[in-house]
């Protein structure tokens, strides 16, 4: 007896207030959170004396919002939106034109490409930002004497240049971004996909236009902003489900005031997980996994191979294609095919090369045969901040008691960290086996992987809780100027 509705991007604001009076609505979460954000700003011009005047004498009421409240929301993947997902802005803009912005974002990148990394500035790849140094200010300083108008102002100067610096060392092409038909395109840090509609903020868009020669977007002035665990933490009754929400209950806990509960397996595990492996660089890996898959594919086991980006998962498939193995491709290029790709990865002697956890969302079914093979293999080669997404590729195999098998293949080159505990582990480091990996047990190298990816757990913590903040810090200044506006 309850009501069903469902919003689409496509969605018009019509249907999308049909949708959502109904006793359940399906829909995903940024379409939930932008409409969030549209009946903010209708509200807040509702509230006009002008607009309210002209309304009564025209006979025109204000237009009903979208949603009727944040009563409760039931998250899939909930860990992915909670946690993976919070520290991406959800940004409402408009176009503007704004040719002073585009000529800066010019002379931005021309000067960022007079800095010399690791004299002028320090890229911090692992923090994911640029550190300024000494003679890099001053070179700066000395480079923009000429130039007029806002690049007087210091900090202005800085700021631009920065997110130049960003755009030429930090964000890299088909890792963080697709070039298209002349666009730019971002990719979810999370599942591999493009991401339409997305775009980065304080002219870093047009920076990476311009880096890869591309015309640059019209420019976008802010509307309101919101971020998911702002915005998840405002309904009355949350809840959601994920097969790897445990490592992140503390984090859950402290931000959501929401419990994990554990539950059961509906049938026994068969999942076989291999010992892990460690290879001094990324070629020794690829190699290795090529062997792999060849070993296991002549015996005829379909396997699904995880990669970091796209530009990782094209370079294997040219190995697997010189090699003679048939093969099919998941990523950003070819997500429009995903749930089909993915359902047939589980058939006899199919191999699928994902990027990242893209395809996750559908099941993988074995084909006639395979469970006596042993079922599904998958070979994780991505290099994960947390040990959730490690399990999230690994349990691809074996579902819903089917029998499998997987194993994370890890090198050194990939952290770009060497702390200390890393130093002594490569003196140890002496003997190989015949695929070149360093003849250590499995636990060590576990126990490695986990040092380097709490570092970056906690440094994600951090920015999480920076992001929120800031949240906070802007909704008090809105909160502040409509009282005394």
């Amino acid at each position: 007896g309850l009501t069903l509705g469902s919003v689409l991007a496509a969605s018009s604001p019509d249907a999308r207030r049909g949708a959502y009076a109904c006793n359940v609505t399906y829909c995903t979460a940024r379409e939930v959170a932008f409409d969030y954000l549209r009946d903010g700003l209708a509200a807040g011009s509702a509230g006009s004396e002008l607009q309210q005047r002209t309304r009564r004498l025209t006979g025109n009421g204000a237009a009903a919002p979208l949603l009727r409240g944040l009563c409760m929301a039931l998250l899939d993947e909930a860990d992915s939106l909670l946690i993976d997902e919070a520290t991406m802005p959800l940004v409402l803009a408009q176009q503007a034109a704004d040719p002073q912005q585009r000529a800066m974002c010019f002379a931005a990148l021309a000067l960022a490409r007079q800095l010399r990394p690791g004299i002028d500035v320090q890229v911090d790849r692992d923090g994911g930002r640029i550190v300024w140094l000494d003679a890099g200010a001053l070179h700066l300083e000395r480079a923009s004497a000429e130039l007029e108008g806002a690049w007087r102002n210091r900090q202005h100067r800085h700021d631009m240049v920065s997110a130049a610096l960003e755009a030429l060392h930090l964000l890299e092409r088909d890792q963080h971004y697709l070039v298209s038909d002349g666009k730019v395109a971002l990719l979810d840090a999370v599942t591999g996909r493009a991401a339409p509609g997305r775009v980065w903020s304080r002219g870093l868009q047009t920076l990476v236009e311009l880096k890869e020669g591309c015309t640059p977007s019209p420019t976008t002035l802010t509307r309101a902003q919101i971020s998911f665990q702002s915005f998840f933490g405002r309904y009355l009754r949350l809840c959601g489900m994920s097969g790897t929400l445990t490592e992140a209950r503390a984090e859950i806990r402290a931000l959501y005031g929401r419990d994990v509960v554990m539950i059961g397996l509906h049938r026994p595990s068969q999942r076989q997980v291999w010992p892990e492996r460690l290879f001094a660089d990324s070629a020794q890996l690829w190699q290795a996994t090529l062997r792999r898959v060849v070993a296991l594919h002549t015996l005829g086991r379909p396997l699904l191979i995880g990669t970091d980006s796209v530009l990782d998962s094209e370079a294997f498939c040219a190995r697997l294609e010189a090699a003679g193995v048939a093969h099919q491709l998941l990523n950003a290029r070819h997500d429009q095919a995903e749930s089909e790709i993915v359902a047939r990865a589980g058939e006899r002697g199919c191999v699928t090369v994902a990027t990242r956890m893209a395809g996750r969302g559908t099941d993988i079914v074995l084909g006639p045969g395979v469970a006596e093979l042993g079922g599904l293999h998958v070979i994780c080669c991505q290099d994960n901040p947390s040990p959730r997404l490690d399990r999230q590729l690994i349990g691809r195999a074996a579902r819903q008691g089917d029998p499998g098998s997987a194993e994370t293949f890890r090198t050194l080159d990939a952290a770009t960290r060497r702390d200390t505990w890393t130093s002594r582990l490569l003196r140890v480091c002496r003997k190989h086996d015949d695929d070149g990996a360093f003849a250590l047990p499995s636990w060590l190298v576990r126990h490695w992987a986990a040092r380097l990816q709490a570092e970056d757990e906690a440094r994600q913590i951090r920015q999480r809780r920076r992001l929120l903040e800031q949240d906070r810090e802007w909704e008090r200044r809105l909160s502040f100027t409509t009282l005394h506006a």
